[in-house]
Formats: C-alpha cells, structure tokens, sequence
C-alpha cells in the first residue's frame, strides 16, 4: 500500500518534532513508525492513529502507566506504533544519517524548504510546538537538531511562508525556533484549518 499526498505532508511534519522511524538490527526489515503522547494528549495520539490506520494493526495504539519516580503518581502514556513498510525508506533515508560517533542520528533535510506545506508546518506544532501565554509567542522544540539545521529551518519557513522566527538559546548547544508576537497571527492563518480543534491552543487560539 502506498502513502498518499496527503499522509507525506503528514509523517514530514510529524516526523520534525517527535516522530521516529526504527529498524531492527541485524536485518533487512522495512522501517516501522513509532509515537508517544503524553496523558494530556490522548486525542491527538487517536488521531494519528486514525490517519496511520491503514499501515497499523489493531494493536497499533496502546496505553500504559508510568511513574516518573518511585514515589510519584502514575500517569498514562499513549502508543501509536505502526507495521514495517518499505514506503517508511523514504522518510528513513532522509531523517536518519550516522554521525561521525557512528550514531544513527535525526536531521533535518537539507531540502527541508521544498517539503514544507502548511500541512507539514500544522503537524509539526501539534507534535511538538507551544504557545507562551504570557509572551504572546510560539515556539518549536527543535532542540535536538543542530544550530545550522535550525537556522535552515527558519530561513525555509520564511522564504516559503514569509513568516519570520528567530533561534534561542537554550542550554547545551540546544536552540528553539520562536514565533515572535508580531509573526503568530500570519503562522495561525497558514495552519489552523489543518489542526485538529484539541490542539489549537498550541498556536493561542
């Protein structure tokens, strides 16, 4: 079965923020995808599964208790997890490279203003964007990706939307993409009638 149009602009926004592909090693299996939501965010893991339905099995959303330590209370996390697919290289051969540690690392494509639609761009802030209720803003976790990468981003947000943002900061070498106050409106107009209703508020609506 093959993705269609819409499901690419999907998994390329997912897969930005906390999406993953996995291979198993040792073997010449097809990548397989992989989510975990939060307790708060059981809708949107329901929809991912919904949109993934077609490559999951029933079993491909499931919950379980944690504890973030011995003497805190439990809270649910929430599983979307899908079947191999050869269709997943794609995403796999251009998310994934090895470093030079020999680690298989996430990056962001170096073609990343060619992928961006505003479906890619909604799917990434449901996945991993905040708004700061007190600053006005919006902000991206792009934390795990490097300063050059981030900067890449940025630039393919504004060239391809003309919608500026700015990196900050944040501990480590680590670096955020903020929507400044002035830039949030023009990014909720590109995105918002691609959001499901349970995550608007991650851009201040």
């Amino acid at each position: 079965m093959k993705f269609s149009i819409y499901l690419k602009q999907v998994i390329h926004g997912l897969m930005l923020g906390d999406g993953h592909l996995h291979k198993k090693k040792n073997t010449n299996n097809n990548p397989y995808y992989t989510q975990t939501f939060g307790q708060h965010y059981e809708l949107f893991a329901k929809h991912i599964f919904e949109t993934f339905k077609d490559f999951c099995t029933a079993k491909g959303f499931y919950s379980y208790l944690v504890q973030s330590g011995k003497d805190s209370p439990f809270y649910m996390r929430y599983i979307v997890r899908t079947v191999s697919n050869s269709e997943w290289n794609f995403f796999y051969n251009i998310y994934y490279q090895v470093n030079s540690l020999g680690k298989t690392i996430k990056i962001i494509p170096s073609n990343i203003e060619k992928i961006l639609t505003p479906i890619v761009l909604a799917y990434f802030i449901m996945g991993d964007g905040n708004f700061h209720k007190v600053h006005k803003i919006i902000r991206l976790c792009t934390n795990s990706f490097t300063k050059k990468e981030v900067e890449l981003l940025s630039a393919a947000i504004f060239n391809k939307f003309g919608i500026k943002s700015r990196l900050e900061h944040v501990r480590n070498n680590q670096y955020i993409l903020v929507f400044p106050k002035s830039q949030v409106p023009f990014l909720q107009e590109v995105v918002k009638d691609y959001m499901i209703p349970s995550m608007l508020y991650r851009i201040g609506l």
